[in-house]
């Protein structure tokens, strides 16, 4: 299963995240809350929020180590 970034607007992190997603490849879905009736599988206090079949990952900036760490396993 894909991971999926979940979004809010107004927010400078899931900005961040979302350059970040755009300029590495990494193979995810990304859904904006406020844009779509896509929730995250429990509830979250924090975006942008990482999930990995329906496991809550990394909040905010977090979601880019998690992502580099992925990398460079590879």
């Amino acid at each position: 299963m894909r991971p999926t970034v979940y979004l809010a607007n107004r927010c400078h992190q899931c900005d961040l995240v979302q350059k970040f997603i755009k300029k590495s490849g990494v193979d995810v879905d990304i859904y904006n809350v406020d844009l779509s009736n896509k929730k995250p599988p429990i509830d979250v206090f924090v975006y942008p929020a990482l999930f990995v079949n329906s496991k809550l990952m990394a909040y905010g900036e977090d979601i880019i180590a998690y992502f580099k760490n992925e990398l460079l396993k590879k």
